[in-house]
């Protein structure tokens, strides 16, 4: 998951990925380690969603933290995924949460950020597949989501290289028509940064 790149016009686009799709959950590098959630964690979560552009000020990082644990704490600690590296500090974070993007709420992955300093050694890469995992072994009748945008073109690369394709159908807020446009000039800017 790189930063942000504010430079390319915001376009939301979602993707998904089919049930058991993923066939190898990949382990994360020597020096980093998942660790479980504790309230320590609460301000270092939040600068790092902000330093990767996920939020643009830590109080809306922190209203959105808030938030989430003030709805279900037990399902937050169970369903995020944090990593640190050998310092001990946080260096990954991204989780499985409710989205609305649809008539009935849905489970998505959600919030995932990798401090710039770690990128590029599969984290990212193993904590979606250890979700991917995760949601295949929960009941469930539709694929696993996620909401990314324009702007996301490496992680994008990196979902789709994951097995997530494009959605091309109406959710909230976007027709079908809207969506398929959405992707067409996502799919413009991936070819043009090489992504």
């Amino acid at each position: 998951m790189t930063k942000l790149d504010s430079s390319i016009p915001y376009r939301k686009v979602l993707m998904v990925l089919p049930k058991k799709r993923i066939e190898r959950v990949f382990d994360l590098k020597e020096g980093f380690s998942y660790v479980p959630f504790d309230d320590d964690l609460f301000e270092p979560w939040c600068a790092l969603q902000t330093s990767v552009n996920l939020f643009s000020s830590m109080e809306q990082a922190r209203d959105a933290l808030a938030a989430m644990l003030e709805k279900d704490r037990a399902f937050f600690e169970t369903h995020f995924l944090f990593v640190k590296n050998e310092a001990g500090q946080l260096a990954a974070s991204a989780g499985l949460w409710p989205g609305r993007d649809f008539d009935e709420e849905r489970l998505r992955v959600h919030y995932v950020a990798c401090d710039e300093s770690c990128q590029h050694q599969g984290i990212a890469r193993a904590m979606l597949t250890k979700l991917g995992a995760m949601y295949d072994s929960i009941p469930s009748k539709y694929p696993l989501y996620l909401s990314t945008q324009s702007q996301s073109y490496g992680a994008i690369a990196l979902y789709a290289s994951l097995g997530f394709t494009p959605y091309l159908g109406a959710y909230r807020g976007s027709t079908r028509e809207q969506s398929e446009q959405a992707w067409e000039e996502t799919t413009r800017i991936l070819k043009e940064r090489g992504a």
